[in-house]
């Protein structure tokens, strides 16, 4: 393995054993977002929203967050199988 691979492998390791520490990252991450939002120049609105401070880096956190909860629900709904469905003969069940 060469040496980029090796240190991507590293890193991935070391977030894998603490996810409390990258969810922190992450969220840490959005407040940043939030914030420069909040006092970046403003420029001519468009719509409503672009008065609202940090409305974009809301608006899209939430976006993402809904579009997960959604797809997580159809894929339980339609993909996810009962835990016996390949132990139970045809017409059982």
């Amino acid at each position: 393995m060469n040496a980029l691979g090796r240190l991507v492998a590293d890193a991935i390791t070391a977030m894998r054993a603490k996810p409390q520490m990258l969810r922190a990252v992450f969220f840490g991450a959005l407040v940043l977002f939030v914030l420069y939002d909040v006092y970046a120049p403003r420029h001519e609105a468009h719509f409503a929203g672009d008065n609202v401070r940090g409305f974009w880096a809301i608006f899209g956190y939430l976006g993402c967050w809904g579009m997960a909860r959604f797809m997580k629900g159809i894929g339980h709904a339609w993909l996810m199988k009962k835990p016996n469905y390949w132990t139970t003969p045809e017409g059982e069940g």
